[in-house]
């Protein structure tokens, strides 16, 4: 990793293709030799995450970590599978001293074919993809809620990684459904997307989830499997939602909303909805919602660049390719949403019911 030398910046994310996989195949065999290290120290637990359509093995050599852990995976968090695709390797351990000064204070992504990591020399966490192996890693110096909330989603890059299929990704979105149809709800933050979401989840809708999903394409029908056990309220929207069986986790990292756990709805997921339609949400203050046909090049490109946004993945095209091939067979349309949320979820629940 000495090579780089032109990180001068500490406010900027550097993705850096290297131009061999030497670099990061030995950076990969040093992380396997500190994860070795750990294990020895610390009992190694074993838990596996059942995505649906891939099985990923939990080895965790820090305990402390499990009640994070249960919190935001609860939905899809097993004891034991038959077989499993793809391995975390989880500790704790002193981050900083795997890095040169150069990274100490920088948010840098190194990448090359099957082989990347993902360095947070702030935040002292490390994690990365050697998917040619079929290994993942995530080490961080301090496993506190509100470190890890900055990475967003817990594991969501290294899940995104895994379940990448030619019929399969990890996408930006919400989605609900009624009699066994869904509805992906599609949109960038603050349009209104996760309080529609959970407004439907607590009026006892199907659910699948408020921000991440797995979408699989199966014999031309699309389906929506679930992930997380988590969603994200700002502190007047969860005020609103009396109905809703939550336990609070902690403030995201800027306090401007709680983290949720809504384990109590797990065995009412909808674990592979089919999807009919996507909807897109707009905030527009109005007595009385509405639902409209949403331009299909512009929506879209809406859902696209928020997944590739938030995945990093926005130089892929392949990877754009391949959730547009996902999702454009799809009828798209726009609720403009009013200021009463339970008649916004009722116009939901009718439109679906009609689909």
């Amino acid at each position: 990793m000495r090579h780089v030398h032109d990180m001068n910046r500490i406010d900027e994310t550097f993705v850096l293709n290297v131009d061999n996989g030497a670099i990061l195949s030995e950076y990969c065999k040093f992380l396997d030799k500190k994860f070795e290290e750990k294990a020895k120290q610390n009992s190694v637990i074993t838990k596996y995450l059942d995505l649906g359509i891939k099985i990923i093995r939990l080895q965790i050599a820090y305990e402390n970590f499990l009640p994070q852990l249960k919190q935001f995976f609860s939905c899809s968090l097993k004891d034991s599978v038959d077989k499993y695709d793809a391995t975390i390797y989880i500790w704790k351990d002193n981050v900083q001293s795997f890095l040169t000064d150069q990274y100490k204070t920088k948010l840098v992504t190194l990448t090359y074919r099957d082989k990347k990591l993902r360095i947070d020399g702030e935040n002292k966490i490390i994690d990365g993809e050697n998917l040619e192996d079929k290994k993942c890693y995530f080490v961080a110096e301090d496993y506190s809620y509100e470190v890890l909330s900055k990475q967003g989603h817990l594991f969501v890059k290294l899940i995104s990684e895994i379940v990448r299929t030619e019929h399969s990704a990890l996408v930006h979105s919400a989605a609900v459904g009624i009699d066994n149809k869904g509805v992906l709800i599609c949109a960038i933050g603050g349009s209104g997307k996760t309080t529609l979401s959970v407004s439907c989840l607590a009026d006892d809708f199907q659910y699948v989830a408020d921000d991440y999903l797995i979408l699989n394409k199966t014999d031309n029908n699309l389906y929506a499997l679930p992930i997380y056990s988590i969603i994200s309220l700002a502190d007047h929207i969860y005020k609103k939602m009396p109905n809703l069986k939550s336990e609070f986790v902690c403030d995201n990292y800027n306090k401007m909303k709680y983290i949720l756990n809504i384990s109590y709805y797990d065995d009412k997921l909808a674990r592979n909805l089919p999807i009919k339609a996507v909807v897109f949400p707009k905030i527009s203050n109005v007595d009385e919602p509405t639902m409209e046909k949403a331009d299909k090049n512009k929506a879209l490109t809406q859902l696209i660049f928020s997944t590739a946004t938030q995945m990093n993945k926005g130089n892929d095209p392949d990877y754009m390719k391949m959730l547009i091939s996902l999702i454009k067979d799809l009828k798209f349309y726009q609720i403009n949403l009013s200021k009463d949320l339970n008649k916004n979820v009722q116009l939901l629940k009718q439109f679906i019911k009609e689909l």
